[in-house]
């Protein structure tokens, strides 16, 4: 068997024709053993012959005899010119897509404010300005250690917070952040630790969030007592400020000082103020504190600027949630700035009708079909009053819509058993018209909303 299989894996060149010998290379070993030769002519004549009775050809049938060229045609070079066409397109569109996702990431690293070169800002980034050497930083640094002691920081999602309320019979304490630290993708079973003043890690629950106003509560077990933060229940729209938060690693108290700016932030929440201080992502929930150590307001993080939300509209926030538990809203529909904030392109056309309106908020847009557009409110008008108060700041409209709707939920909590969405709210409001400047008075009847939030 070994013998015919090595005659019949041969080279052709060392085979005969059809009829003829086999022919084999003399090796060393041939020539020692004269006899191993006469054996390879025997074995290899009987090969042949065994082929030729069969009908098969020189080659062994566990080779298979490649096929047959194809002769060549006028149709090979046009076949050859669209394959190469083919592959030219393609490379032109791949060319494309990577264009287009390199422009589309280079607009995304340009919102955000990060170069490509640049260093890139991550959840850990720590800040502080307030280590200078000036008096005003000194000044900063005494208030920032007096309310150090109420400041946290929380994980998963890395954000700050403050302790708004503490709990002797139970030992437990109120925490205020960001919604940012839950906000979807996360689920129910979350896990949120906290890292307080003391250096100890607790879990914390959570018992309210308001995806609107991107604010949360949750509630932490100390073996200690957790001081409360000073929090100043009125709007404050001017005055130099600190902006304060406490990194998860190592838990660094950190802090920028700023003031408070007529500045807009990019966020859709209009009642919205804007600090100077520049702040990490870490800080997103920590408090901002006027220079006597109070809290104005609870910090977002923008890059160059540092948005917040008034502690007077938290505060209502948290009235609704501990009365009705839940926070409900009127849907009114229209968006609205305060002409503070309006750039000074547009503030032009505004004087050239309103030349006397130095306050109030002024109106960018009206969503059509809305209880403002069915009232008669229109892009341009300028809020003037509402309830009777005079309008300067976001804030302020903010507040009394809320009060408004306490009253509502209040007197239809009896006869509604917590039902609210069939329940309408009556808003009073003075504007000037924008096509010819008239002061007029307008009621919007304006329906109660709660999609924003959820409670547990």
């Amino acid at each position: 068997f070994l013998k015919s299989w090595f005659v019949s894996w041969l080279p052709r060149g060392f085979r005969g024709n059809r009829g003829g010998a086999v022919t084999t290379p003399k090796t060393a070993h041939a020539e020692e053993e004269p006899g191993r030769g006469k054996r390879r002519r025997v074995v290899a004549r009987e090969t042949r012959l065994q082929q030729e009775e069969e009908g098969a050809s020189s080659e062994p049938e566990t080779r298979p005899r490649p096929p047959p060229a194809t002769p060549a045609t006028a149709e090979e070079p046009a076949a050859t010119a669209a394959g190469a066409e083919a592959r030219a397109q393609l490379a032109i569109n791949i060319r494309r897509m990577l264009a287009v996702e390199a422009e589309r990431r280079g607009r995304i690293a340009e919102r955000i404010g990060v170069q490509a070169e640049g260093p890139i800002l991550t959840l850990e980034d720590t800040f502080c300005d307030i280590d200078d050497g000036s008096a005003k930083s000194q000044v900063a640094r005494k208030v920032a250690l007096g309310v150090s002691q109420s400041i946290v920081e929380k994980r998963i999602r890395v954000c700050s917070g403050f302790v708004i309320r503490w709990n002797d019979s139970t030992s437990i304490g109120t925490i205020l952040t960001s919604a940012a630290l839950v906000r979807p993708p996360c689920g129910d079973d979350v896990r949120v630790e906290v890292f307080l003043p003391s250096g100890d890690i607790s879990i914390c629950q959570i018992s309210m969030v308001d995806f609107h106003h991107n604010i949360a509560l949750v509630e932490v077990t100390s073996n200690f007592k957790l001081q409360e933060a000073v929090i100043l229940k009125y709007i404050i729209d001017k005055g130099d400020v600190l902006a304060l938060g406490r990194s998860y690693e190592g838990g660094l108290l950190m802090c920028s000082r700023g003031e408070i700016s007529n500045r807009a932030s990019i966020f859709e929440c209009s009642e919205l103020l804007v600090s100077s201080c520049e702040i990490t992502m870490a800080g997103t929930g920590g408090p901002l504190v006027n220079y006597n150590g109070h809290v104005v307001g609870i910090n977002f993080f923008e890059e160059n600027q540092t948005p917040f939300l008034s502690m007077a509209i938290v505060f209502k926030c948290l009235e609704h949630h501990q009365i009705f538990g839940r926070i409900i809203r009127p849907w009114i529909g229209f968006w609205f700035t305060s002409i503070q904030m309006v750039p000074l392109s547009h503030l032009e056309h505004i004087y050239r009708k309103f030349s006397d309106v130095d306050n109030g908020l002024y109106i960018s847009n009206v969503a059509e079909g809305s209880p403002a557009d069915i009232a008669g409110i229109c892009q341009g008008d300028i809020l003037m009053k509402c309830g009777g108060k005079f309008l300067s700041t976001a804030p302020e409209f903010g507040a009394i819509l809320m009060d408004k709707c306490k009253e509502t939920m209040e007197e239809y909590d009896q006869e509604t058993n917590g039902d609210f969405s069939a329940k309408r709210i009556t808003v009073e409001i003075v504007i000037k018209r924008e096509n010819d400047g008239s002061t007029i008075e307008k009621t919007i009847s304006a329906g109660l909303i709660e999609e924003f939030n959820y409670n547990r």
